[in-house]
């Protein structure tokens, strides 16, 4: 297991060079926006943030499915923008997703509820994305 996630680490520093390298080559972005330039994108939440999943058994499908992703530590500076997660496959494709607009509150964990809840048993991989 250790060498998995050691493996899916480095695998996404990997991936994070080449997309900073090729970002790096274009430019004329000027906004808040994410967007292929060399400068900083300013964020809401510098820290990170964590996810835990809650699922249910579907005896339709006969497996365990992920309805909803908790992500917790999410800085109130975040309040009002959309909190988007994406659950993906082993190959890296997005078998579920949901969104919320953040809440303005004191609350730095939020509840997403899957559009469609995927197998927990093929779900491999959480992406968080939080945009005004």
């Amino acid at each position: 297991m250790r060498k998995r996630a050691l493996m899916a680490i480095l695998a996404g520093l990997l991936v994070a060079g080449a997309v900073f390298g090729m970002a790096a080559s274009l430019g004329g972005i000027t906004s808040n926006k994410v967007g292929a330039d060399n400068t900083t994108v300013a964020s809401c939440d510098t820290d990170g943030v964590t996810t835990s999943y809650a699922t249910s058994w579907d005896a339709t499908d006969e497996r365990y499915e992920i309805t909803s992703v908790t992500v917790g530590g999410v800085n109130d500076a975040c309040d009002g923008q959309t909190l988007n997660v994406s659950l993906t496959d082993s190959t890296g494709a997005q078998i579920g997703s949901g969104s919320l607009s953040i809440p303005t509150s004191a609350a730095t964990s939020h509840t997403v509820t899957m559009s469609t809840a995927p197998s927990a048993k093929l779900t491999e991989g959480v992406h968080v994305l939080i945009s005004s």
